[in-house]
């Protein structure tokens, strides 16, 4: 559980939602104890269709060979938010060498995949669940049936903070 959860709107000017809407490294190192600090936080540059707002915070090794990126966009309806999912799962799918990866039932929607691009491993899942599409990648880690099971868990985590801070109950 996030230890400042926000029962307001917490985006910030800008269309950048605030930085409690991911979750901590703490979270994180529990699955991955090779991360150990936050490289980089803002807007999510990559967010497919007109996100009404977005995070992404990149989480990295102590070398930097290894990261754990997780984005949070925010959509003004559940259409737009379907939309933008059905586009970014088409130009992961258009990566050269993607593979699907299948994984549980994460939200309304989920998918998963992997690509390796010289030589580095990139495994992705993202969801989508109302106005929210929540994605989670791993980078420097191989497609292993541990790691897959691990980003699924930290897109769970992601998803329910997400939902906790971004659309608290009642605000649908």
């Amino acid at each position: 559980m996030l230890a400042c959860e926000s029962v307001s709107a917490p985006v910030t000017s800008g269309g950048t939602l605030a930085r409690n809407v991911i979750i901590p490294l703490s979270e994180v190192s529990r699955l991955f104890p090779d991360i150990v600090r936050e490289a980089s936080t803002g807007g999510n540059a990559t967010a497919t269709g007109k996100p009404k707002a977005t995070r992404m915070v990149i989480y990295e090794s102590g070398d930097g060979s290894r990261k754990v990126t997780i984005t949070v966009d925010q959509y003004g309806s559940a259409g737009d938010a379907a939309s933008a999912y059905k586009q970014a799962v088409q130009k992961s799918e258009a990566v050269p060498g993607f593979k699907p990866v299948r994984v549980p039932r994460l939200g309304q929607l989920a998918f998963a995949g992997t690509t390796t691009v010289d030589a580095e491993t990139h495994i992705g899942v993202g969801t989508l669940e109302h106005k929210l599409i929540v994605g989670a990648t791993l980078a420097g880690y191989d497609a292993t049936p541990d790691h897959v099971a691990k980003l699924v868990a930290v897109t769970r985590m992601q998803g329910a903070a997400a939902k906790r801070t971004v659309e608290p109950s009642g605000s649908r």
